[in-house]
C-alpha cells in the first residue's frame, strides 16, 4: 500500500530530536549521505545509532539559536576543569562536557556573530523565527524536509564554523561538505511555505582566535547552480529508491 499522501507544504515548531527521527521526509543530509558514500537509500534514511561526540560547532548553534537544548545538552566544567556540584550522576553522564578554553571559544565565538557589522546579524537572530522544521512535497511526490538555522526579513541565515571564512577556501569547504544542495533544498522548502523566493546567506565563523566572521551571500547564478546540482541528486536518488540499488560514490 502506498503512503497516504502529506500535505504540500507544512512547517512544525518540534525539538530537533523529533525532526530528525522523521525518516518519512528526506534530509539534505540524507541526500549528501547518499552521495557520497553510495549506500542505498533505505539506509542512509535509517536514524544513525551511532554515538557521537558533539563538536564546538554543534555547542555554538545551540548557544545561538536553541539555549534551552544548549542547556540540556552542555555541561560547561569550571575554571578548575569541575563539574558543578548537586548534578545527579546520569544527568552528568548525559551531557557533553566543555572545558574552560572551550567555553572561552564559544564566548568569544557567540560575540564575534553577535557584532558582525556586516548585516544585522544579531537582530535577524532575536526576531527570526529559529530552526523552524519546513516539510513539503514535489511534484514527483517524494518528500523533503528541511530546518534553516534562522529565517528573518526573508533571509535564510545558516551559521558554519570553519577553519578559515576567507571566500575561496570558505568555497571549498561548501564543495567539500556539499553545503550548497543543503541551501537550494532550504531556499524550495521556504519559498514553498511563504510564497516568496528568499535570500541565503552563510554566516562564517573561524574555531581560532580570533574567530573571524564573514558573512556569503549566495547570488543568483550561484542559486542556480547549487538547484541543477540538487535537481540531478534528486534524480540519482529517486532511481535508486525505485530499486534500493547503493549509488555510485560521488568524487
Amino acid at each position: 500500500m502506498s503512503p497516504d499522501p502529506a500535505p504540500q507544504c507544512f512547517s512544525r515548531r518540534e525539538p530537533l530530536a523529533e525532526y530528525l527521527a522523521r525518516t518519512d521526509f528526506v534530509s539534505s543530509s540524507a541526500l549528501r549521505r547518499f552521495l557520497r558514500t553510495g549506500r542505498p537509500p533505505s539506509e542512509v534514511l535509517a536514524p544513525d545509532q551511532t554515538p557521537r561526540e558533539a563538536s564546538l560547532g554543534d555547542a555554538l548553534h545551540a548557544l545561538l539559536l536553541e539555549p534551552e537544548r544548549f542547556d540540556e545538552t552542555f555541561l560547561r566544567l569550571d575554571a578548575d576543569s569541575k563539574a558543578p556540584q548537586g548534578l545527579a550522576l546520569d544527568t552528568l553522564m548525559a551531557r557533553t562536557w566543555l572545558s574552560p578554553s572551550e567555553c572561552l571559544a564559544l564566548k568569544a565565538m557567540r560575540k564575534a556573530v553577535l557584532y558582525c557589522s556586516r548585516a544585522p546579524i544579531a537582530r535577524w537572530l532575536e526576531q527570526g523565527e529559529k530552526e523552524l522544521s519546513i516539510y513539503w512535497t514535489d511534484a514527483q511526490g517524494e518528500r523533503w524536509k528541511g530546518r534553516p538555522d534562522c529565517l528573518a526579513d526573508d533571509v535564510i541565515l545558516e551559521l558554519k564554523t570553519t577553519a578559515d571564512v576567507r571566500t575561496a577556501r570558505f568555497a571549498r569547504t561548501r564543495h567539500r561538505f556539499g553545503y550548497d544542495l543543503q541551501a537550494a533544498l532550504y531556499v524550495e522548502g521556504v519559498t514553498r511555505l511563504t510564497g516568496r523566493r528568499p535570500r541565503f546567506m552563510y554566516v562564517a565563523v573561524e574555531t581560532s582566535r580570533p574567530h573571524a566572521v564573514w558573512v556569503h551571500e549566495l547570488g543568483a547564478e550561484e542559486l542556480a547552480g547549487a538547484a541543477q546540482r540538487l535537481h540531478e541528486a534528486r534524480e540519482r536518488f529517486r532511481r535508486a529508491r525505485a530499486g534500493d540499488a547503493p549509488a555510485a560514490v560521488a568524487p
